[in-house]
């Protein structure tokens, strides 16, 4: 009898411990639901390894996707709380799961704006023949008033990186030699000015001359943007980003000033000379393997020097998405 007892009661333990189990299972199955998370956003980059999302105004990369995606899709993906790096930047997302919620019926390629003055065509903006506009701008610049030199403790950091360094690998010719070095050497002495900050109206105009040289089709030493080669025009954009932050440093609301009234502009010159740098990166990269290396290493520093956000990136490049997704494989590779 007492056997019968003792086999009932372990019968009746071991019902209750597997019942234990299950109750413990739903548990946590009910709270690993709460932990996943759904987000759904449109394809703004699309390549096979990865999709890089925009969804409530922020970007997500996902690397581990299984579908094939197009830029303009909407795509749910699931994914548990832990897998998501908001430090990152742009943010990370590591998923469980996809779900295609809509095909963009309209996705095709879009052409990469060649407008832009990085090549041997026309620069993005006609030139100004407005003579009086141009004089405004000479004007406001002889009658500014100088602002104190900036402290040495509040110097920018100079942009020396490799590329600036490197022989031109280039196999472009004609005048292009002569351009490189008569354009070069007016760099560095303008260079020296801006740093040594003894003149404002030398400064002041030699700035309008390089801003003018690069985006307006003006000339520097008889020469125009278009007539350098690429190592020599990526390395005056390098120089040129520092020239505009020691603008700002030393006259600020100076740019400003100077575009009151004017066609030219001269305010956005950080985000033109950014891209300016991706796009002819992208067309080096294509077509002279040697110096694309050289071209990401500036970019490299261009981004640690001058603090250049993922965001900076994709507000230069608009509506223009075919841009973005090269200009992310330059980013994220620096």
């Amino acid at each position: 009898m007492r056997d019968k007892t003792k086999n009932i009661l372990l019968v009746v333990l071991f019902i209750l411990f597997i019942g234990a189990l299950v109750v413990i299972y739903y548990l946590i199955k009910d709270n690993n639901k709460d932990d996943l998370q759904e987000i759904t956003g449109v394809v703004i980059i699309a390549s096979p390894n990865y999709v890089m999302i925009e969804a409530d105004d922020e970007d997500y990369l996902i690397q581990n996707i299984k579908g094939i995606y197009q830029v303009g899709d909407e795509v749910k993906f699931s994914y548990d709380k832990s897998n998501l790096n908001d430090d990152a930047s742009p943010k990370t997302i590591i998923i469980s799961d996809e779900e295609l919620i809509k095909v963009n019926e309209n996705n095709s390629d879009e052409k990469i704006d060649e407008d832009i003055n990085t090549d041997d065509t026309e620069n993005e903006t006609p030139d100004i023949d407005d003579e009086n506009k141009e004089n405004n701008v000479e004007d406001k610049i002889v009658n500014e008033k100088p602002n104190n030199e900036v402290s040495k403790n509040e110097e920018v950091k100079n942009p020396n990186n490799d590329l600036n360094n490197s022989e031109d690998n280039n196999t472009e010719t004609g005048n292009s030699g002569n351009a490189d070095t008569e354009v070069i050497a007016y760099f560095n002495d303008y260079k020296v000015s801006i740093d040594e900050n003894k003149n404002s109206n030398t400064i002041k105009k030699g700035f309008v001359s390089v801003v003018d040289f690069l985006f307006y089709n003006g000339t520097i030493k008889g020469y125009k943007f278009s007539d350098l080669t690429n190592t020599v025009k990526l390395k005056v954009l390098g120089m040129a980003l520092y020239f505009d932050t020691k603008i700002e440093q030393y006259f600020p609301g100076y740019k400003e000033t100077i575009s009151n009234g004017v066609t030219k502009v001269y305010t956005n010159v950080k985000s033109k000379i950014v891209e300016a740098y991706l796009t002819i990166t992208t067309k080096v990269c294509t077509n002279e393997p040697t110096l694309c290396n050289q071209a990401k290493d500036g970019f490299t520093e261009l981004k640690q020097n001058f603090h250049l956000s993922w965001e900076l990136i994709k507000d230069i490049a608009g509506d223009g998405l075919t841009n973005l997704k090269n200009w992310y494989e330059i980013w994220r590779e620096t």
